[in-house]
């Protein structure tokens, strides 16, 4: 029987996983430059092995999340790397999310900062308010809204690139030899390193709301559609971003938000339009893991008791906000390339489980056929 596909569910899957990856550090193309633009043009080469490995990973994750929809007890981390690995990310997952979590509230400081020269400390604190409320809206109705606020921000991070590229395109030819003259922060020297990484490190911890997302679908088909669509259209305007970085990469290397100062140089309106637009990126993967660390403490301790859960999620946004008003830049270069060690090792499970089960899958249709 062919599985039915519903479009507007898959763009939904697409921008909620999309917006959960997007974070402060793809918003402000801080992430971009170390990961990618780093690297000269073979930073092309970067960018589709992450698109390969995000696409690969959402559709999976998503579609696990669909397949054991009706399980309250469902692991994910379990479920592909076993009973023993798989606890040891249940473990050290949170840990390694708060932390992210602190990048994020650190991202909305400096951004408040640059554009509006609000102070740092109150910038991260109303990021940690909003990421607080959410919280306690719930789970559905937060897929709901960074559903909706993924493609709103690739829309406009396309747009802002693209723009940029018309402008100063022929200046791609000069960016490696500039590159080699400048004193760039990078996550690593080589340019497959840097693309395993960004996948790995995007995909390490949100395994558990990644595959949530995939309950609300109406087949296992639409859901892992989700996941390819939401990692194509992300690396996409991943490219289109580098390209621009690229062609001024002079005037932004040293920048802590280098998409911020393009828009201001297209326009001033626009420039207040997407300073906005990175603070709904940022709470589009600050409140999700926001929700992930807060539940995964309460159910270890509290048995997810309701009035305790919340007492706690008070006392993590009071910490995050604390350890936010550290640099941002640095935040990004020490704790993002780390993470992505664990989700190396988790790609590489997911990948064996993939292979396991086809090969369960193949046996149980030749035992039927004979």
């Amino acid at each position: 029987m062919k599985e039915k596909v519903n479009i507007i569910n898959v763009v939904k899957f697409a921008g909620a996983y999309v917006a959960f990856v997007i974070g402060s550090g793809f918003a402000t193309g801080q992430e971009i430059l170390q990961f990618f633009t780093s690297n000269g043009i073979w930073s092309i080469g970067s960018i589709l092995i992450s698109m390969a490995m995000f696409s690969f990973f959402a559709s999976v994750v998503i579609g696990s999340g669909y397949e054991h929809r009706d399980e309250d007890d469902f692991k994910p981390y379990q479920h592909f790397c076993g009973k023993y690995l798989g606890k040891i990310y249940d473990i050290v997952t949170p840990i390694c999310l708060f932390l992210i979590l602190v990048v994020m509230v650190s991202g909305a400081g400096a951004t408040l900062n640059e554009y509006y020269g609000l102070n740092v400390q109150m910038g991260s604190a109303i990021m940690v308010a909003l990421v607080l409320v959410a919280f306690l809206f719930g789970l559905d109705n937060l897929i709901n809204v960074v559903g909706l606020l993924g493609p709103v921000i690739l829309a406009f991070a396309i747009a802002v690139g693209l723009i940029i590229l018309f402008r100063n395109g022929a200046n791609i030819s000069d960016a490696a030899a500039q590159i080699q003259n400048l004193n760039m922060t990078k996550t690593s020297d080589s340019w497959i390193v840097n693309g395993i990484l960004y996948a790995a490190y995007n995909s390490a911890l949100g395994v558990a709301f990644i595959a949530s997302i995939g309950k609300g679908a109406g087949s296992k088909k639409e859901a892992m559609l989700g996941g390819v669509v939401g990692g194509v259209s992300l690396m996409a305007a991943v490219l289109v971003m580098n390209l621009a970085l690229l062609s001024k990469v002079t005037d932004v290397y040293d920048l802590a938000i280098p998409t911020l100062y393009f828009a201001k140089s297209i326009s001033p309106v626009l420039g207040a339009i997407f300073s906005v637009i990175l603070l709904c990126g940022i709470f589009s993967t600050a409140a999700p893991m926001f929700w992930t660390v807060t539940d995964t403490f309460s159910n270890v301790l509290f048995k997810n008791d309701k009035f305790k859960t919340k007492i706690m999620a008070v006392l993590i946004a009071a910490v995050a906000f604390a350890g936010g008003v550290l640099p941002f830049e640095t935040l990004v270069n020490v704790i993002y390339p780390y993470t992505g060690y664990l989700g190396i090792v988790l790609f590489i499970c997911i990948v064996f489980k993939c292979i396991k089960t086809k090969k369960h899958d193949d046996t149980q249709e030749y035992k039927k056929a004979s």
